[in-house]
């Protein structure tokens, strides 16, 4: 194949959020719904949540309300509690640094040199600063204390409630958190749930799956609410998307050469991809890269691709005992229930120790299940096949 078509095609499948709507698939009724969210609720903070690369950023990048100003913070600073906090600040103040309203610039501008200048002295946070709000961190960690939440919760308040004389309504939108543990995530936004909820701001955070299945359980308790209805006022879950969204999000992308994989090939990057379109753009890309010679990709290059790649990476790092080759091999004929696969089963292995391993290898994330049944994620379904 010709470089620059390849080219074209590596570009096009490299796994980053779009924002271009005509990119995007599937996604309409979450962002009707969020948008509704942003224009008509008076305040409170919501959720977007689902698995990782499921295209929560994505999602968040067309979020808008036409009554509110939109902020769009991404948090990068990650160390601490404390430094996400006072990282969240600090994007908070540069996108006002350079605002019409001189009351608010004024306060932008304090606010940005308060935290560069706490920072650097509690954790050795240093800048190189230029004034068109272009700062680099350069990051040598020295716990000698930190740094005076009370004093960043105070500022935040301040700019926010300035931002709400200036625009009327501010909706914010904060991503990267979905990427830190469950209890970090609901411990910083405990915190700043004081100053975030305040009538005229909306924030929307993305979120790990986790939160929302333990918000979903709280929200269908009979008559008790859990913690989680204390921060969070609604969340929207991200659904992976259909086989044939995944075909039709690769044909997007590659649109100048849009018989580049062949129908087939799109049907087993939509298999192995489980729903996922980071694992989608991923395989699709790798099987180009491994097929440079080739003008066109067929299935069986596809499966040979993916063989590959399992083998180099799932065999370094997943070994299986006798007794759990037996239950994936039988898991991977079919979905089924617990009850059905230990009946399968028990002529081979004690039912005790078949649902004991079921069990662990749902938690390990080998197995998984979904209204009762039992199924295995689309990787592990090739590695069975090698085996």
């Amino acid at each position: 194949m010709e470089n620059k078509k390849l080219k074209y095609i590596v570009e096009a499948l490299f796994d980053k959020p779009i924002d271009d709507k005509e990119l995007l698939v599937n996604r309409k009724k979450e962002l009707e719904h969020l948008n509704k969210i942003a224009y008509f609720q008076p305040m409170g903070i919501f959720g977007v949540c689902g698995e990782t690369g499921v295209g929560k950023t994505t999602t968040l990048n067309f979020i808008n309300a036409e009554n509110a100003k939109r902020l769009y913070i991404l948090i990068t600073e990650k160390d601490s509690k404390e430094v996400i906090i006072g990282d969240f600040l600090y994007k908070l103040s540069l996108l006002q640094i350079n605002s019409k309203n001189k009351k608010v610039r004024k306060l932008a501008t304090e606010t940005r040199d308060f935290i560069l200048n706490e920072m650097s002295y509690n954790t050795s946070y240093g800048g190189g600063v230029n004034f068109a709000a272009n700062v680099s961190y350069e990051k040598s960690i020295n716990n000698k204390k930190r740094f005076n939440i009370y004093s960043v919760k105070e500022y935040i308040d301040n700019l926010l409630s300035l931002l709400i004389e200036e625009y009327g309504k501010v909706l914010i939108i904060v991503d990267e958190l979905d990427k830190e543990k469950k209890e970090d995530v609901l411990n910083i936004l405990d915190s700043l749930k004081s100053v975030l909820f305040k009538e005229n701001i909306i924030t929307i955070v993305s979120l790990p799956f986790s939160i929302y299945r333990e918000y979903s359980n709280d929200r269908m308790r009979w008559n008790e609410s859990g913690n989680l209805e204390n921060i969070f006022k609604d969340m929207v879950f991200l659904e992976p998307l259909t086989a044939e969204d995944i075909k039709k999000m690769i044909l997007k992308r590659i649109k100048e050469y849009p018989d580049y994989f062949e129908m087939d090939a799109l049907d087993e990057i939509a298999a192995f991809s489980d729903g996922n379109p980071r694992d989608a753009l991923w395989i699709a890309q790798q099987v180009a890269l491994f097929n440079t010679d080739k003008n066109k990709i067929t299935k069986e290059l596809v499966k040979k691709g993916i063989r590959r790649i399992i083998s180099q990476n799932l065999n370094n790092s997943l070994s299986f005992t006798d007794i759990q080759k037996t239950i994936l091999k039988e898991l991977a004929k079919e979905p089924v229930d617990r009850t059905t696969l230990v009946k399968r089963l028990e002529k081979k292995v004690k039912r005790q120790t078949v649902y004991t391993y079921i069990n662990r290898m749902k938690d390990e994330g080998i197995i998984l299940e979904k209204s009762g049944i039992l199924y295995l994620p689309s990787k592990i379904k090739y590695y069975i096949e090698i085996l």
